[in-house]
């Protein structure tokens, strides 16, 4: 704690605290709010230099978590996966892109650390055991053919599973009341991929927990 300045110190451990308490990061409304600062750009500052001395991480524009390094200090709390908006398994939709919390779950080893979840809207995808309002977990890299991949497209966000043909890519629904989606080489380009799809998590008893895809 000896390279933070006073206020660096004071905000990180407000930031401890309040994941303690409600098991997600805190906003900028409730940093301002805690340290009577009239506008966010303090508050940017200081998470800018806890950053770059490596107690947090930034994951997206102006959304950080606790660095891996710094995870101890939670006095054994693990913050979990974070859920990064919604996802439709459906008809195509406008693409959602929020800060819904963390999934009290953990995965090993460190380097799944930058896996994140979504939540599914549709039952598109059901004979792939995805349904609406399952916590699907997205490894965030390229499908390979037959692997089920997150992607934008056209401003819109869908689940579905890769095929990938001599003339251009698929998107293949697992419910035979939806229809594929055909995808040519020359507008494959205008396809943003957010991840792979490799498991979800689910809640029984109170707890929660992770089933991965075999294959």
């Amino acid at each position: 704690m000896k390279t933070l300045t006073d206020k660096q110190r004071r905000l990180w451990e407000f930031i401890l605290g309040y994941y303690e308490e409600y098991s997600q990061f805190p906003s900028y409304a409730d940093m301002q709010e805690e340290f009577g600062y009239s506008s966010s750009n303090s508050i940017y500052q200081h998470l800018a230099s806890l950053e770059k001395k490596n107690y947090l991480t930034k994951h997206s524009r102006g959304n950080y978590d606790i660095h891996p390094t710094k995870r101890s200090q939670l006095e054994g709390f693990y913050p979990g996966i974070p859920v990064k908006g919604r996802i439709a398994a459906g008809g195509m939709h406008e693409a959602i892109s929020e800060n819904l919390g963390h999934l009290p779950v953990e995965i090993y080893p460190e380097k799944s650390d930058h896996y994140f979840a979504l939540i599914v809207d549709g039952e598109s995808m059901i004979e792939a055991d995805i349904r609406d309002g399952d916590y699907i977990i997205i490894d965030p890299r390229e499908p390979s053919d037959g692997e089920i991949g997150a992607i934008l497209y056209d401003g819109e966000t869908t689940l579905k599973t890769i095929r990938k043909k001599p003339d251009g890519i698929t998107l293949q629904p697992e419910n035979p009341a939806f229809e594929p989606i055909h995808i040519t080489p020359g507008e494959w380009e205008r396809v943003q991929v957010f991840g792979t799809f490799v498991g979800k998590a689910w809640k029984k008893g109170g707890n929660w927990g992770l089933i991965f895809r075999s294959g």
